[in-house]
């Protein structure tokens, strides 16, 4: 069965109708879970689960959530059971890594069954020293999942966790940077310190520096996309918020991660009509090609008023001049 699931990964990354995307990765990820059932110590198929249920509650489930409550932002009962399954698929995708995890016996007996939660942050600091390279896709998981679900729900009472994720991270990022198709340490890093507050332990330079490394490595257009989100529009740049979703919207995808290509060109396109949620200047209508990608929701929740050409008699003749100039 592990090569087949494993097959059944690359063809969902592969996919780049995103709703043929996302009924493939729900499917899969049941089926990898019965499997998990059936053999429940089995790491790789924990970390598969992991995965499905991480990737699942991102790409999907959040990512309307998002969508949603710029489009919609009067319906929060429906917003508000978006969030509980992204929650709940976030929850589902800690636990699977967190069984991995355990398979290390270093940090099982560290963490001596008692809840991560709970742990001292030098004791969670010592646990993670027990961890090798081979650990690092459980521990991504890991901080994924508890992230993910932080950043989604924003709940000031968890935000005692929060030098444990950054912990978390960065020794994901000392045993293997280029873990998940090499974006995902640097990827989640960027998120992490661009989305928090500076008070909070944020770094808008250091997330920079990470989206960048993660653009380098990975060869995918998520990393400008979420560094637009995190980094230029919490620090109030507007020129290169907008330079680099245009950038985004406008270049050719990977074929071998068209997924990933298509979410990022919806969500560049999503952040670039709301622009004036962002900063203090009126949006302007995003390019044609956004209309064209899948979106469940409308793109804002005001349509945008196109802007009106000018007509041919009042535009100048271009001469060779012009164009050479």
């Amino acid at each position: 069965m592990k090569p087949i699931l494993a097959n059944g990964i690359e063809g969902f990354l592969s996919e780049e109708d995103v709703v043929v995307a996302e009924g493939a990765v729900i499917a899969n990820m049941k089926l990898i879970e019965g499997v998990v059932t059936t053999y429940p110590d089995d790491r790789e198929l924990l970390l598969m689960a992991a995965m499905a249920r991480a990737n699942y509650a991102f790409a999907f489930v959040q990512d309307d959530l998002e969508a949603l409550r710029l489009a919609h932002p009067d319906q929060s009962a429906k917003a508000q059971g978006l969030l509980n399954r992204a929650l709940n698929a976030y929850k589902a995708s800690r636990a699977y890594a967190e069984r991995a995890l355990a398979d290390n016996g270093g940090w099982s007996d560290v963490v001596a069954g008692r809840s991560l939660d709970s742990l001292e942050p030098e004791t969670f600091k010592k646990a993670l020293a027990e961890l090798e390279k081979d650990d690092a896709e459980a521990l991504f998981w890991l901080a994924f999942a508890w992230g993910g679900s932080m950043q989604a729900n924003l709940d000031p009472a968890q935000a005692t966790q929060l030098p444990k994720i950054e912990m978390m991270i960065e020794r994901v990022l000392q045993l293997d940077e280029r873990v998940f198709y090499d974006v995902g340490g640097h990827l989640l890093a960027g998120v992490f310190m661009g989305f928090r507050a500076p008070a909070l332990g944020g770094d808008p330079k250091k997330a920079i520096e990470h989206f960048n490394r993660a653009q380098e490595l990975g060869g995918v257009l998520l990393p400008a996309v979420l560094k637009a989100q995190f980094v230029f529009a919490q620090t109030e740049r507007p020129e290169d918020f907008k330079k680099t979703l245009n950038k985004v919207i406008n270049s050719k995808t990977r074929a071998d991660r068209a997924l990933f290509e298509v979410l990022a060109k919806k969500k560049a396109c999503r952040l670039l009509a709301n622009f004036d949620q962002y900063f203090l200047d009126d949006a302007k209508p995003v390019p044609e090609s956004c209309h064209t990608l899948p979106h469940k929701f409308r793109l804002r929740e005001e349509p945008l008023e196109e802007e009106e050409e000018e007509s041919a008699e009042e535009t100048p003749t271009q001469t060779k001049e012009d164009v050479t100039s």
